[in-house]
């Protein structure tokens, strides 16, 4: 082509033009090809996360162990950053479930944070010779504990937003 250009100045104006506007049309053709696999490969990373997450609630009892909760607070995280990662894509929906992903994560967070805060407290207060020292350890170990029941109360409700927001099969 560029021997041919060469020859004509108008062949070469034409062709050259011509090939600007594929040029310019050619990016639009891959955005969309790329958009169209990308809506097929993401929703499984998505649903995946999500399917980890569910079924370790799912196996949980009533009274689920502070470690057990732990474990969904991780797996909350996990599925928060896959839907976040895939939300530009994905859309609306994606975008509330990493949205409610992050709130379960923050509520389990503060659970967990004031579970090894009391324990930590509570041995601290069983190993020192302070006795006022002793006292306030045991008044914030109290603190913490009822932080935790506050958590663990708010947990239940910030998974019904995580499941409301839970990808379709």
């Amino acid at each position: 082509m560029t021997a041919l250009c060469s020859r004509s100045p108008a062949i070469a104006t034409l062709t050259c033009s011509t090939g600007l506007i594929a040029a310019a049309q050619a990016p639009a053709l891959v955005e969309d090809q790329l958009d169209r696999a990308a809506g097929k490969a993401l929703p499984p990373i998505v649903r995946r996360a999500w399917r980890q997450l569910e079924k370790k609630v799912s196996s949980l009892g009533k009274q689920p162990a502070d470690e057990d909760l732990h474990m969904v607070r991780i797996l909350a995280k996990r599925c928060r950053y896959a839907a976040e990662a895939c939300a530009p894509t994905l859309g609306k929906q994606t975008h509330r479930l990493a949205e409610a992903a992050k709130n379960l994560q923050d509520v389990l967070g503060e659970l967990n944070d004031a579970v090894v805060a009391e324990r930590w407290l509570r041995d601290w207060a069983a190993h020192t010779r302070s006795g006022p020292g002793a006292f306030a350890a045991g008044e914030l170990a109290a603190m913490e504990r009822e932080a935790a029941q506050q958590a663990r109360a708010q947990w239940p409700a910030a998974w019904k937003q995580v499941k409301a927001a839970a990808p379709a099969n």
